[in-house]
């Protein structure tokens, strides 16, 4: 059999050459490649007309309706009422007490200052407290505010420890309340 293929090959050779035998395979090649781009030439229109059928069933886009523009002022306006009055910051001091008791922290005192720029809508009341507690009280409490009052922020929480060996800290926490001018 061996024989037979390589006596095709070397009558072949001697009629066509290696020129004609080069053109051939070519030629060959190129037969092939325009079929296979025909046959991928027909997936494409079906899929094309597959596509275009699945388009007519979905249902048409709904109308885009031109967005509301609302002014800068009133925008800010509205996010200025989002905040509660000055008037409620004794409430809000009231809930920093109940918390620290429910967390058996004493607040023996605190430094209290208030930011009141007459350019601006919003007035920042800054507290500042010296507590003595462990570690997990303390962070529960500041828990507690921030969970309690959403217009509250923690600018502060500094602990110390006189020696490894004592369990209580002592710590100072520093909260800012935002409210809006009256």
């Amino acid at each position: 059999m061996k024989r037979t293929w390589l006596g095709i090959w070397h009558r072949t050779l001697r009629r066509v050459g290696r020129l004609g035998l080069t053109a051939g395979i070519l030629t060959l090649g190129a037969v092939t490649l325009l079929t296979w781009a025909m046959a991928l030439k027909g997936q494409r229109v079906a899929l094309n007309q597959q596509l275009q059928a699945q388009a007519a069933k979905a249902t048409p886009p709904a109308q885009v309706l031109p967005a509301h523009r609302v002014p800068i002022g009133q925008q800010i306006d509205e996010f200025v009422a989002t905040f509660p009055p000055l008037s409620q910051s004794p409430a809000d001091l009231s809930t920093i007490f109940q918390s620290a008791e429910s967390r058996h922290i004493q607040l023996l005192r605190g430094d209290y200052q208030l930011k009141n720029d007459a350019k601006t809508a919003l007035v920042v009341l800054t507290a500042t407290f010296p507590l003595h507690a462990t570690y997990g009280p303390t962070k529960e409490f500041a828990a507690d505010v921030l969970r309690a009052l959403p217009h509250a922020s923690m600018d502060e929480l500094r602990m110390t420890r006189s020696a490894a060996d004592i369990g209580e800290l002592e710590s100072s926490i520093r909260f800012s309340f935002v409210y809006r001018r009256l």
